[in-house]
């Protein structure tokens, strides 16, 4: 497709592909550079699909928080949709991370900036129902900073009524068809058994990528789909401070409580757990470090996230 038109913008370049679709570097008339998603038109094989899909576009494209990447046009070209987003220059936390933990305080710091979007995301009715470090974006411009992409887009594999409204796409059905395994290993028990979801899907899905921050590793790793839906359902991650000392014992606590397998012991709101972790952090700091205002943060931590940790 390169040099082809979609719409109204000439494609670059390809930047990868996927059982969805695939996802192209592009410039618009004016040559400002957009990434633009092609949803092939097998995926949305019914007008119940589409409806749903495109209803959930229509929310993504109201949202407006500096940490979720906007929708910006949403089209239909020879029956395959397409969706165009601001071209993001940075990386995914996926390749971020490379399978090595960061530093709590640091990791705390982007978890924070992903929570204040979710809580966006949850305010418009809508779980993001598909986080995970590939769609969360480690931006260097002038000062590190977060982004959400792919928010409110139902996976291709959802089935029910048909939306009609914001409201009505606060629980959606998943059907029992198969599932990309990089998408699977961030889902919550409810999702991998097909029941009805809500915006306590994106708590557990935050977990996982929080822990995976924190140790470098899976919360539920595994090598095949049977075994990680196992691990999902049945398993417990390995308490982080029992591997690492040097993280505090309250995020263990918390962890525990937003990875647990029935959602009604979850927490339940993005804004209770942000919370917490706010907390986890004011409780770490030694009385002197406290009255000091000190905590290894950038100084537009404190004002981005609300209270300051000085006393």
């Amino acid at each position: 497709m390169i040099g082809e038109k979609v719409g109204k913008y000439t494609i670059l370049d390809i930047v990868g592909s996927g059982s969805m679709g695939s996802v192209y570097k592009a410039e618009d008339p004016e040559g400002r550079l957009v990434a633009v998603k092609v949803v092939r038109s097998q995926v949305l094989c019914s007008m119940e699909k589409r409806e749903r899909f495109l209803q959930c576009l229509l929310v993504a494209s109201e949202i407006r928080h500096a940490g979720i990447c906007p929708v910006l046009e949403i089209g239909d070209d020879h029956d395959d949709f397409f969706i165009i987003m601001p071209w993001i220059q940075g990386q995914t936390l996926e390749h971020y991370m490379e399978r090595k933990p960061i530093p709590w305080r640091h990791a705390l710091e982007i978890a924070l900036s992903i929570g204040s979007a979710l809580e966006a995301i949850h305010n418009a009715g809508a779980p993001h129902r598909g986080l995970k470090p590939a769609n969360i974006w480690i931006l260097h411009n002038g000062e590190q900073s977060v982004l959400l992409s792919d928010c409110c887009v139902a996976r291709f594999t959802e089935i029910g009524t048909p939306a009609k409204s914001r409201s009505s796409i606060r629980c959606v059905s998943f059907a029992d068809t198969w599932i990309p395994f990089g998408a699977l290993a961030y889902m919550s028990p409810e999702q991998v058994r097909g029941e009805s979801v809500d915006c306590r899907t994106d708590v557990f899905s935050f977990g996982a990528v929080l822990y995976e921050m924190l140790s470098g590793r899976h919360p539920f790793d595994a090598r095949s789909s049977l075994s990680r839906i196992s691990a999902i359902l049945e398993a417990e991650p390995v308490p982080l401070a029992s591997k690492q000392t040097s993280i505090p014992t309250q995020l263990d606590l918390i962890l525990r409580k937003a990875l647990a397998k029935n959602r009604e012991e979850r927490y339940q709101s993005m804004r209770q757990l942000s919370a917490d972790l706010r907390s986890a952090c004011q409780n770490t700091l030694a009385p002197r470090q406290r009255s000091a205002g000190s905590f290894g943060f950038p100084k537009w931590f404190f004002s981005r996230f609300g209270r300051t940790l000085s006393k």
